[in-house]
């Protein structure tokens, strides 16, 4: 019996590896706007790198199969701008190939102990964001600075957040623009304190650990919900412009 094409493996030194369009109907699902296209722009950003065939097809390893879903992970979750996603990978290049669940995981809701921190300077260079941009943040309270040792830091959700609002800025919007995102997000929470808030604060370890159970299954299927509500949004907007092309 013939074998799926788009789930054609191929088998070199006992190593299955998967074709580009193998790769992609995987991953279609938890990532609906993935495309080969832009498999082939993140090659050629040298985030991942497949090897390739003498006739030129490209194989993923499971290697490469992970780090994929860590960079689209990152990009999807965190809103991280690519070459710090880049300097994440060559930070922890094996580092928790992420899961392949929608939205956060349990232990991004517990404070890090030792969550890194960067100055402003290091922000900026990291995201490409000017000084401006991150004084308007701070202003609307997208992002807030801590004082270590007389110093300004912000930490790694900040700094992913100032990545996004000047990747946002390069297309017009503002941080005041973005203030109606902040109050969504607030509501949002708002829903999630009055359903978990008593088993989150309660003295029992048993009620805690399902109130972050609960915690983490809500927020998955939130941040799913919100991605489609937005993927059907953007595509009935396109629409038009889609049919004069």
């Amino acid at each position: 019996m013939s074998r799926d094409p788009v789930e054609l493996l191929f088998d070199i030194e006992d190593e299955k590896l998967l074709t580009i369009g193998s790769v992609v109907d995987r991953l279609k699902g938890e990532f609906p706007d993935l495309s080969v296209s832009k498999l082939r722009y993140l090659e050629e950003q040298g985030l991942v790198m497949p090897r390739r065939t003498k006739s030129g097809y490209r194989l993923y390893s499971q290697d490469d199969f992970n780090r994929l879903v860590r960079v689209l992970t990152m990009q999807r979750d965190e809103y991280l701008p690519l070459k710090v996603i880049r300097r994440e990978l060559e930070r922890s290049p094996a580092a928790g190939a992420a899961a392949t669940r929608q939205g956060l995981r349990k232990a991004d809701f517990v404070v890090p102990g030792e969550e890194r921190a960067y100055t402003a300077e290091e922000v900026m260079q990291l995201t490409g964001a000017d000084l401006s941009l991150l004084a308007e943040l701070e202003e609307y309270e997208l992002v807030k600075a801590r004082q270590v040792s007389g110093v300004r830091r912000y930490g790694e959700t900040d700094c992913g957040i100032v990545g996004a609002a000047a990747q946002l800025a390069l297309n017009g919007l503002r941080p005041k623009n973005l203030r109606l995102v902040k109050s969504a997000i607030d509501r949002e929470l708002g829903l999630v304190e009055q359903v978990l808030l008593p088993a989150l604060r309660s003295r029992r370890p048993e009620r805690r650990r399902e109130g972050l159970d609960q915690l983490e299954d809500i927020v998955q299927a939130t941040t799913q919900l919100r991605q489609l509500l937005l993927t059907r949004g953007i595509r009935r907007l396109t629409a038009g412009a889609a049919d004069e092309t």
